[in-house]
């Protein structure tokens, strides 16, 4: 099968397995694009929810239900591992597959036995979850990684669906975009957390709610996400994100020693250096987080 091989769609039919915020913008964005959309979920409910806001011309309970060009995983990463080793034993009708997890290593090692399987990641999302949060534009412009070492025809497959969902597709080997996200990614989400759950024994302090402005708003906003979705994350991404907690722990430390100095001059260099990176990643900042 080939994207288009299936009559009834401008593009093909995809398969869209879980209809949360990114199956659901996935399935929103694609079918405007011209592809017939199928929502799998378990949960009814989700499915039923992302099907009436648009992003699905029909959805399923199980993806032995259908056939598709196209079988995207939107599940969590060890939901996606167990599901690849299934279907080296019993392939789905799909012509090609690939998954969005944050993990890429034990996500292609799982996919070894499938010669129809393309690793990729979009670097886009949201602290939200669910098929309501789902947003057609979320992939616009954004660095959608892919594993370059896939198989043709299945990677230029994959590659036309990413730029029809808006996306930029990178090249990037599964272990570097692994050590990459450990810093980019899953390093500041737990920093978002611990800073909330460090706030969480201090909210009922006298003043403290009331003066809790915007920035800290900013800063605690990763950490409303989904730890069924993190979990298996940070499980299987486990060791460079330590060693990237570690290193800036160790930053914050000479920081306390700055200001117990009143070091002006590291402080303020330290303050124009993360203005200036502040600035480069201004390009990189969501609309989506501000809706």
């Amino acid at each position: 099968m080939t994207p288009s091989g299936i009559a009834g769609s401008a593009r093909g039919r995809l398969a869209v397995l879980g209809t949360g915020l990114i199956g659901g913008s996935v399935g929103l964005r694609a079918r405007a694009a011209g592809y017939e959309t199928i929502g799998i979920d378990c949960d009814r409910s989700h499915a039923e929810s992302a099907r009436k806001r648009g992003a699905f011309d029909r959805t399923a309970e199980d993806e032995t239900e259908v056939e598709a060009d196209l079988l995207l995983l939107a599940i969590p990463v060890d939901a996606t591992v167990d599901r690849l080793r299934r279907y080296a034993q019993f392939p789905p009708r799909a012509g090609t597959i690939l998954d969005v997890g944050s993990v890429k290593a034990p996500i292609l090692r799982a996919a070894a036995g499938l010669s129809n399987f393309v690793g990729t990641h979009p670097m886009a999302g949201s602290e939200k979850s669910g098929p309501e949060a789902a947003y057609a534009e979320l992939f616009d412009g954004r660095t959608w990684v892919y594993d370059p070492s896939a198989r043709s025809p299945h990677r230029e497959h994959v590659l036309e669906l990413i730029e029809a969902l808006g996306g930029r597709p990178v090249g990037i080997e599964a272990q570097e975009h692994d050590r990459i996200v450990a810093l980019t990614s899953h390093m500041p989400l737990l920093l978002s957390v611990e800073l909330a759950s460090y706030l969480s024994a201090r909210l009922g302090e006298p003043g403290v709610r009331a003066l809790s402005g915007s920035g800290l708003a900013s800063m605690t906003r990763l950490a409303g996400s989904s730890w069924e979705m993190w979990r298996s994350i940070l499980l299987e991404n486990a060791a460079p994100v330590a060693q990237e907690v570690r290193s800036i722990a160790t930053i914050l430390l000479g920081l306390a020693d700055d200001l117990d100095r009143r070091d002006v001059t590291e402080l303020a260099g330290t303050f124009e250096l993360a203005a200036s990176v502040s600035q480069r990643l201004a390009a990189n900042r969501l609309p989506y987080a501000d809706r």
